[in-house]
């Protein structure tokens, strides 16, 4: 089951919450060869992010 967390863009500062794997459904996905993207900013589709709004 996947869980809500928050990050913040490093590029443009927008701050968002998004839906990602926990580390057991990321792990599954890797033997089963299924891709495991990385988190993008959606204002600026940067990947320099950071967890939570500090």
């Amino acid at each position: 089951m996947t869980e809500r967390k928050r990050f913040q863009c490093l590029n443009c500062g927008h701050r968002f919450e998004t839906e990602v794997l926990t580390p057991e459904e990321r792990r599954e996905a890797k033997r089963e060869d299924r891709p495991v993207y990385g988190i993008a900013c959606p204002k600026c589709h940067r990947t320099d992010i950071r967890s939570g709004w500090g």
